[in-house]
C-alpha cells in the first residue's frame, strides 16, 4: 500500500515534530542530565519557523489567506516584542506559525499524529526514569506530601500530557472505543494521579472517559451541540476572569472558593494588581518555586488559562481566539463526542494552564482552520 503526503504537509510535519520534540523533553528531567536541552529548544523553534516559512512559500495563497496570515503573525511579532523575552517571543510566534500554516494539512491527522508522538515520547520518559537514566524529582508539600514528577521536571506535567491525550485519544476514536481501552486509559491515569496528585487532571480524564462511553451511541442534533460548545466556550473565559478580577479575600464565599482552587484566584488577583492587563502583553517573570509550606507564600503563576494569556499575551490575543472558536464551533459540524472532549477542555482550561501550549493542546490549531474557508473547515 502506498501512502500519498503532499510537500506541503511533509513540511508542516517536520516542523511540527521539531517543536515538539524541544518543547516536550525540556519539562522532562533529560534538561538536568542535559541542560542544553534549553538552548536546542530555542534553535528547534527557529528552525521549525524556517520550515514552515517555507511551506508558505510554496503553497498557492489566496488574498483572503494572505491576509490572514500576515495579521496573525504581526500580531505575533508585536506581542513577542512586547513580551521582551527571547524564549517567549520564539513560543508564541511558533505557535501562531503553526497555526496560520495548517493550509493543506488535514486536522484528524495533525491530531493522530500528535497522538503517536506524545504516547512516544511519554514512554521514552517512562522507560529512561524506570532504568535510573533520569531522575524521579521529589515534591513535597504540607498537606499533601510527597508528590513524585515520575521523569518529569515538575508532577502535574505528566498527568497532564497524559490528560490531553486520553481525551484527545477519545476525540479520534468516537463510538469505536472499547470498554477495555476505557479501563486502560482510566488506570494509567490512576497511575499518574496516586504518585502525582494531580486532582483536576484525573477527575476530568474520569468523567470525559464515563461520559463518552454513555453517549458514544447517542446521536444529538447540531443545533444543541452548537449552542453547548458557544456557552460552554463563554462561560469557560469569562467565570474565571470574572472571579479572579472581582476576587475579596474579605469574602467568606471567596475565601472558600480560593481555598477549593488551592489560592488560584488570590494568585490571579495579585497578579492583576501587580502587572496590569495590556492589549498585546507584557514581560512578566513568573515565580515557579515549588509552594514547599503553603499556597500562600512566594510562588507567583496564573493557571487559568484563558487568564494567564489576558495578563501575559493581552487582550488582543485573547479576542482573537474566542472569535476563532465562535467561527469554527458555529461553522463546523462537530458530533457529541467531539463536543464533550470540547467541554472537557474548556472546563480544565479554567483553572489550568495548558491551553495555549500546542505540545498539550493541538487542538488549538483549530485557530487556523477557522479562518481559510469553509471548504478546508469541513476537512478538520
Amino acid at each position: 500500500m502506498k501512502i500519498k503526503i503532499k510537500l506541503s504537509e511533509l513540511l508542516y510535519f517536520l516542523a511540527f515534530f521539531i517543536w515538539l520534540f524541544a518543547n516536550f523533553f525540556v519539562q522532562t528531567s533529560f534538561v538536568n542530565k542535559y541542560p542544553n536541552l534549553y538552548r536546542f529548544r530555542i534553535l528547534a523553534m527557529i528552525i521549525c519557523m524556517v520550515i514552515l516559512f517555507g511551506k508558505l512559500m510554496v503553497e498557492k495563497i489566496t488574498s483572503k489567506n494572505f491576509l490572514y496570515i500576515c495579521s496573525m503573525m504581526g500580531l505575533a511579532i508585536i506581542i513577542g516584542i512586547s513580551t521582551h523575552k527571547l524564549f517567549d517571543a520564539l513560543s508564541v510566534i511558533s505557535t501562531i506559525m503553526l497555526i496560520v500554516s495548517t493550509k493543506n494539512v488535514r486536522f484528524k491527522s495533525i491530531m493522530i499524529f500528535w497522538l503517536m508522538l506524545i504516547a512516544l515520547f511519554m514512554a521514552i520518559t517512562f522507560l529512561s526514569w524506570k532504568m535510573g537514566l533520569i531522575e524521579n524529582v521529589l515534591r513535597y508539600q504540607i498537606g499533601r506530601g510527597v508528590r513524585f514528577g515520575l521523569g518529569y521536571q515538575y508532577p502535574t506535567f505528566g498527568a497532564n500530557y497524559f490528560f490531553h491525550f486520553t481525551i484527545f485519544y477519545l476525540y479520534i476514536r468516537k463510538n469505536k472505543i472499547t470498554i477495555l481501552e476505557s479501563i486502560l486509559l482510566a488506570g494509567i491515569n490512576y497511575y499518574f494521579y496516586i504518585n502525582s496528585d494531580t486532582k483536576s487532571a484525573f477527575y476530568l480524564a474520569i468523567i470525559t472517559l464515563i461520559v463518552v462511553y454513555l453517549f458514544k451511541n447517542i446521536n444529538i442534533d447540531q443545533g444543541t451541540l452548537r449552542f453547548t460548545r458557544n456557552f460552554m466556550l463563554s462561560v469557560g473565559v469569562l467565570t474565571p476572569t470574572l472571579l479572579t478580577y472581582f476576587y475579596n479575600p474579605n469574602s467568606e464565599i471567596f475565601r472558600s472558593l480560593n481555598l477549593a482552587l488551592t489560592g488560584r484566584l488570590s494568585l490571579g488577583k495579585q497578579a492583576i494588581s501587580n502587572f496590569g492587563v495590556y492589549l498585546f502583553g507584557q514581560q512578566i517573570n513568573w515565580e515557579l518555586q515549588q509552594r514547599s509550606t503553603s499556597v500562600f507564600d512566594d510562588y507567583m503563576y496564573v493557571d487559568s488559562s484563558f487568564v494567564n494569556i489576558l495578563l501575559h499575551y493581552g487582550i488582543i490575543l485573547l479576542i482573537v481566539i474566542c472569535l476563532s472558536y465562535y467561527k469554527v464551533f458555529s461553522n463546523k459540524k462537530f458530533d457529541t463526542i467531539e463536543t464533550i472532549v470540547i467541554v472537557i477542555l474548556i472546563l480544565h482550561s479554567m483553572f489550568d494552564p495548558q491551553f495555549f501550549e500546542m505540545m498539550y493542546n493541538p487542538m488549538l490549531l483549530l485557530m487556523g482552520f477557522a479562518w481559510i474557508g469553509e471548504e478546508d473547515l469541513k476537512e478538520v
